[in-house]
C-alpha cells in the first residue's frame, strides 16, 4: 500500500479516522492526504416562507448566512490544522480542500489512492451526528476502493478480527487486506457465523488456510446461530479487544442491498472498532 486519503472534518470520528490513518501508514509504509470541502449546500437551500412570515423568512436568512460563515471560516482552518498533526508525528502532508461537485471530486481523489480512512459521520459539516452519513455510503458503493470506516474510537493494538463466511464479497476483502498489509505483526481472529457449527469451523478454517500462505497466523472461532450476525460480531469485537475488524458484506438481494443491508448497516452505525470493508 502506496497512498491513504482520509477525510478531514471537525468530529470526534474524523480525529479518529487522522490517528487510525497514520498508524496505517506507519504500518504499511504509506503516504496520507487529507481532503475537505467547502459544503454550505445545507445551509442555502430555499425555505417556504408561511404567508405574513416575510421577517420570519428574513431572520432565517441571517441565521443561515452567518452559520454558512462560521463554517466556512472552520473549514478553511482545517488543511493547516492537518498538516500540524501530520508533521507533529513526523509525516508530510497535504490537505486538498473542495469547493464545488464535492461528491464527484472527492471519487476522481479516490481513483489515485489506495485506502480511504473516514470517520462514519464526514460529511464536511462539521457536525457530529449518529450512526453512517450519506457522504461515506457514497464513498463505499462507489469508490473502488477499500474503505476504513471508524466510530469515534479506534485502538493502535489488538487481534484483527475477520468477519467470514465464505461468500465472494468476504472472500475478496480478506484478500485485499493480507494484500495490503492490513494485519501488520496483529494475530488475526477469524469468526465464521453459520446455521450449523461445523459448517462454519469449515469455513472459518478456509480463511486460516489463505492467511497461512501470507505468514498471517490466526485462531478461528465458529459460532452457531441463526440470529443477527451482526449482535455476534459486535459482542466478539469488544470481548476480543479487536483493532479493526476486516469485513465482506452481508446480503443477498442485489448490489444496493450487499452492501446497505441491515446487518451491514447496523454494523456501520454501531462498531466499537474501525471496520476495513472492500466490495
Amino acid at each position: 500500500m502506496r497512498s491513504i486519503l482520509v477525510t478531514v472534518d471537525d468530529t470526534p470520528s474524523a480525529v479518529a479516522a487522522r490517528g487510525l490513518a497514520i498508524a496505517l501508514a506507519r504500518q504499511c509504509g504509506a503516504q496520507v492526504r487529507g481532503v475537505t470541502a467547502l459544503d454550505v449546500s445545507d445551509l442555502d437551500r430555499v425555505e417556504p416562507v408561511p404567508i405574513g412570515g416575510e421577517q420570519y423568512a428574513h431572520d432565517r436568512l441571517k441565521h443561515r448566512k452567518k452559520l454558512a460563515d462560521e463554517r466556512r471560516a472552520r473549514i478553511a482552518e482545517l488543511p493547516e490544522v492537518f498538516r500540524r498533526c501530520l508533521a507533529d508525528e513526523g509525516m508530510d502532508a497535504e490537505c486538498a480542500t473542495m469547493e464545488a461537485d464535492v461528491r464527484a471530486g472527492l471519487l476522481r481523489m479516490i481513483e489515485t489512492c489506495d485506502l480511504v480512512v473516514t470517520g462514519r459521520d464526514a460529511e464536511f459539516h462539521l457536525e457530529a451526528i449518529d450512526g453512517l452519513t450519506p457522504l461515506v455510503d457514497h464513498i463505499i458503493a462507489k469508490g473502488g476502493r477499500p474503505v476504513v470506516v471508524t466510530g469515534p474510537e479506534w485502538a493502535d493494538s489488538g487481534p484483527v478480527l475477520v468477519a467470514y463466511d465464505g461468500s465472494a464479497p468476504a472472500a475478496k476483502a480478506l484478500q485485499v487486506a493480507t494484500l495490503m498489509g492490513i494485519f501488520g505483526t496483529s494475530r488475526a481472529r477469524i469468526l465464521s457465523i453459520g446455521r450449523e457449527q461445523s459448517a462454519a469451523l469449515s469455513v472459518a478454517e478456509r480463511a486460516r488456510s489463505f492467511l497461512a500462505l501470507h505468514e498471517v497466523e490466526a485462531d478461528v472461532e465458529a459460532v452457531a446461530t441463526t440470529g443477527n450476525p451482526a449482535d455476534v460480531l459486535l459482542r466478539r469485537a469488544s470481548e476480543t479487544g479487536a483493532r479493526l475488524l476486516v469485513m465482506g458484506a452481508f446480503g443477498h438481494r442485489g448490489v444496493r442491498e450487499i452492501l446497505f443491508g441491515s446487518t451491514t448497516r447496523h454494523l456501520f452505525d454501531n462498531a466499537p472498532v474501525p471496520l476495513f470493508i472492500y466490495h
